[in-house]
C-alpha cells in the first residue's frame, strides 16, 4: 500500500491553497511576498535610492550588499558566467519549489488552475516590454521563441534572410535548415570586432540588404561580445525596404532598460533565466499584432484559433507550470531593484574589470567601449599567448572563478566572455583580475600548481 500524503488536504482546502498562490504570483499585479526581513531590507534599500539618478546607485555598495544577500550564492565560487544561466534570487527558488510541490499533490488539478494564470503572466511581461498582452507568448527559452519565427515565417524560394556571422549558432542552424528545406537564401554579413561606432554597424547591415530581403535577424546584444546594435535605425531602414526584423534579445531583456517601442522591431525573443534571473527553462516571444499572422506555430493549433495573437505559440503540450509561475517573483525582484539602476550597476561592474585589465599589455578586447550604448554587462577578451579554453579551466578548477570560453568558427571568433550580475561584488572582480594579471605575467602554472 502506498503511504498517504504527509499533507492531507480536502479538495476545498487544496483549491484554496492553489488559489492563494495564484493570487500572490499571477494576480493583476505581480506581488511577491516581501514580508521576510531580507525582502523588506531590499525594498527599504531601494526606497532609499528612489529619488537619486540610477547612475548614482551603481557603486552604492551598501545597497548591493543587501541585494547579494538575497541569493544563495556559494562564497567559494566567483560566478562571472551569468550570460549563460544566472542563479535566481532565493525568493524565486522558493516559489519554484513551492509550486513544484503543489503540482505533486494533484498534478491535473494544479495544471488546470495554474495554466490559465499564464494569461496574467503575459500581461505582466507585456507591461515590462511596453506592448499589448496579446503580443506576448511565454516560451521555454529564446531558442524556442526564435525558431518559432525563423521556421514559421512565411517565405518563398529565393526570398532572402539577412543575418550576421555573430548571431547565435542555434539560429544559424535554423536558417540553414530552412534554406535546405524551402529554398530560401541566407545572407550573412561580417561584424567588425570591435566595432568603431553604431553607424558602422548600421552600414554593415545595410550593405547586406537586397531587393529580395524579407527578414532581418539581429542580436541585441551579441552573445559573443556583448555588442549592441542600433536596432531602431536598422528597423527603420528594413521597413523602408519592405523587410521585417526579428531581434534575438536572449542577452538583452532585463539587462538594459528599454521598451519594445525603443527598438521598433516586428518580433523579439528572450530567455528569462539569464538577466531576469527567472527559473531555468523560461523565455518569451513578442510579435507585433499586425505581423503575427505571418508566422506559423511550430506546433499546430486548432484551425479556428486566432492567427493574430501570440498565445497561439504556447500550445506545446503538457509541461510543468511551476517555472512559469515563478517568473512573477523574478519580475517583482527586478522591478524592486529598478531596471535603470540595474543597468547602471552592470555597466559599472564591467567597466571596473575591463578598465583594470586594459592596462595589461597582453589583453585584447572583442567588445567595443567606444560609447556607453555599445555595451553593458557582457564583454569578451583574449590574452596573447594563452589558450582561451586553458584559461577558463584554470580559473574554474584552481580558483573557483567561472567565465565562458567561446570558440565560434563561423565568425572566426575566440575569446573569454565575462558576465557579472547584481550579486557580484568588487572583491569578486578583484579576484578575477588578480588571476588574469598573474597569468599575463607568468603564464599558466604547470598542472597541479596554482
Amino acid at each position: 500500500m502506498l503511504p498517504r500524503s504527509r499533507h492531507p488536504l480536502s479538495r476545498r482546502a487544496f483549491v484554496g491553497r492553489a488559489a492563494g498562490a495564484l493570487g500572490t504570483t499571477l494576480g493583476t499585479a505581480v506581488v511577491a511576498d516581501f514580508g521576510t526581513p531580507r525582502r523588506r531590507a531590499i525594498a527599504a534599500a531601494a526606497d532609499r535610492l528612489r529619488h537619486g539618478a540610477p547612475a548614482d546607485a551603481a557603486d552604492d555598495e551598501q545597497f548591493w550588499r543587501e541585494v547579494r544577500a538575497a541569493f544563495t550564492v556559494a562564497p567559494s565560487i566567483v560566478n562571472l558566467d551569468n550570460g549563460n544561466v544566472s542563479p535566481s534570487p532565493r525568493v524565486v527558488t522558493e516559489s519554484l519549489v513551492r509550486h513544484l510541490e503543489m503540482e505533486q499533490d494533484a498534478p491535473v488539478l494544479v495544471r488546470d488552475m495554474l495554466g490559465p494564470g499564464t494569461a496574467n503572466l503575459a500581461r505582466e511581461l507585456a507591461a515590462l516590454l511596453g506592448c499589448a498582452p496579446e503580443e506576448v507568448a511565454v516560451t521555454r527559452n529564446a531558442t524556442e521563441a526564435l525558431h518559432t519565427v525563423l521556421l514559421g515565417y512565411d517565405l518563398r524560394p529565393g526570398d532572402e534572410v539577412l543575418t550576421t556571422t555573430h548571431d547565435y549558432w542555434a539560429m544559424q542552424n535554423a536558417l540553414d535548415q530552412r534554406a535546405a528545406r524551402d529554398g530560401i537564401v541566407v545572407k550573412r554579413v561580417a561584424v567588425p570586432v570591435p566595432a568603431a561606432s553604431m553607424e558602422q554597424l548600421r552600414e554593415t547591415i545595410e550593405g547586406g540588404m537586397t531587393p529580395r530581403t524579407r527578414l532581418v535577424l539581429v542580436s541585441q546584444p551579441v552573445n559573443l561580445t556583448g555588442q549592441f546594435f542600433p536596432v531602431k535605425q536598422i528597423c527603420e531602414m528594413a521597413h523602408a525596404r519592405g523587410a521585417d526584423v526579428v531581434v534575438d534579445g536572449a542577452q538583452g531583456f532585463a539587462h538594459v532598460d528599454f521598451k519594445i517601442a525603443d527598438l521598433g522591431c516586428d518580433y523579439y525573443a528572450a530567455s528569462l533565466h539569464k538577466w531576469l534571473m527567472a527559473p531555468i527553462g523560461t523565455g518569451l516571444l513578442y510579435g507585433r499584432r499586425d505581423k503575427l499572422a505571418k508566422v506559423w506555430p511550430l506546433l499546430p493549433t486548432a484551425p479556428a484559433a486566432p492567427k493574430d495573437v501570440a498565445w497561439k505559440f504556447m500550445d506545446i503540450g503538457t509541461r510543468s507550470m511551476a517555472p512559469f509561475v515563478a517568473i512573477g517573483d523574478a519580475m517583482h525582484f527586478h522591478e524592486t531593484l529598478g531596471a535603470a539602476r540595474k543597468e547602471a550597476r552592470l555597466r559599472f561592474l564591467t567597466r571596473t574589470w575591463a578598465d583594470r585589465l586594459a592596462k595589461v599589455p597582453k589583453v585584447r578586447f572583442s567588445t567595443s567601449f567606444a560609447s556607453p550604448e555599445m555595451s553593458c554587462g557582457l564583454a569578451s577578451f583574449s590574452l596573447d599567448g594563452v589558450d582561451d579554453d586553458a584559461l577558463q579551466r584554470f580559473l574554474r578548477d584552481r580558483l573557483g572563478i567561472l567565465v565562458q570560453s567561446i570558440r565560434y568558427d563561423r565568425a572566426s571568433f575566440r575569446g573569454v566572455r565575462v558576465t557579472p550580475n547584481v550579486y557580484t561584488s568588487p572583491a569578486d572582480l578583484d579576484a578575477f583580475c588578480d588571476a588574469v594579471e598573474r597569468v599575463a605575467a607568468k603564464g599558466l602554472p604547470p598542472s597541479g600548481r596554482s
